[in-house]
């Protein structure tokens, strides 16, 4: 599966059957999603910064709420959670877990809060976790850390965070990669492929580029 960045909190997810865009994000944000093709689209929340789903290319299905489903051999698990106080909005986050060609990947969405032990049962089920970290009204490093040392994936990719042309106060990835004990790459993709068999065995940070800059 490829895992590609777009920017904010807007990913795009490849398999061999299907593709799913997560949390499309308009040009406000300062990326351009560039009308990506999907089967699948995730909306974390109605913030308009997270739901632009008329920027996704195809018929796709809208999914942006709690639940099981299942599409083109994707399984998707969809977890209600809370929203950071100060977001505003209904004060609800769902984050998706997707499982494409046996690997799962955890989209946090705008998560507000460590998870419940409930909710940490269905999204610790994930190999690959995409985690705000950019603070001010989103979670902040040390607590994308603890979410992380709480879920134990085998992958990190942080998001929602001061990177390119992104429009929003946000923090820089490095806080957080200090928290992690890990150090970003000279050089940065806006992608990584991943398979099951590939997955590191100890929990590691890959920092992407993102690809809507």
């Amino acid at each position: 599966m490829d895992i590609a960045w777009i920017g904010h909190s807007a990913f795009r997810l490849r398999g061999r059957d299907a593709a799913v865009v997560m949390d499309p994000c308009p040009s406000s944000t300062g990326f351009r999603l560039n009308r990506p093709r999907a089967e699948i689209v995730t909306v974390s929340n109605a913030a308009p910064e997270f739901s632009w789903v008329p920027g996704v290319a195809g018929d796709p299905l809208q999914l942006d709420a709690p639940g099981e489903y299942e599409a083109k051999q994707v399984l998707v698990t969809g977890v209600r959670t809370p929203r950071p106080q100060r977001a505003g909005g209904d004060g609800y986050n769902t984050a998706f877990v997707i499982t494409i060609d046996e690997v799962a990947v955890v989209h946090l969405g705008d998560l507000g809060a460590l998870p419940t032990a409930d909710e940490v049962e269905m999204l610790s089920q994930a190999d690959v976790a995409l985690v705000p970290i950019g603070g001010y009204e989103h979670l902040d490093a040390a607590a994308a850390a603890q979410v992380v040392s709480t879920l134990e994936p085998k992958l990190v990719i942080p998001m929602l965070y001061k990177a390119g042309p992104e429009t929003e106060l946000l923090d820089t990835v490095e806080p957080f990669l200090k928290e992690m004990g890990a150090q970003k790459p000279e050089t940065l993709e806006n992608h990584v492929n991943v398979t099951a068999s590939g997955l590191p065995e100890r929990t590691t940070v890959q920092v992407l580029a993102p690809r809507g800059d």
